[in-house]
């Protein structure tokens, strides 16, 4: 019993550190935020998103406007674990050329990720 005590007690310790890096990992529903007010959401009339980590593409979202534009802020649901990823985001309009800008934000459970668009 003397010997048993330390090896289930090391086990117990890696089981629960196995379960909560596993659960911290785990790919949640994020929410992200796209800021349109810079572009004049009005003349909007497509956007395209991009998410990506590591070279990887984790999300896609395309959404084309009618005559109206585009609301002043797009909010998109990512699946994905959190952490730091790249957005890019191509934003097209009926007089000017499409706008592509690339940023870095960190997506998290607690709030959600907001990328401003220029």
């Amino acid at each position: 019993m003397r010997r048993l005590a330390p090896r289930l007690i090391l086990l117990a310790v890696i089981a629960v550190g196995v379960l909560w890096w596993s659960q911290a990992r785990r790919p949640r529903d994020l929410r992200l935020e796209i800021d349109l007010t810079a572009v004049e959401p009005g003349d909007v009339t497509g956007i395209e998103v991009l998410v990506r980590r590591g070279g990887h593409a984790l999300a896609r979202h395309e959404v084309s406007y009618g005559s109206s534009g585009a609301p002043g802020t797009m909010e998109l649901v990512v699946h994905a674990p959190p952490g730091e990823v790249e957005v890019e985001t191509t934003v097209s309009s009926a007089a000017k050329p499409a706008r592509r800008s690339v940023s870095r934000v960190k997506l998290s459970a607690d709030a959600p990720a907001r990328v401003r668009v220029q």
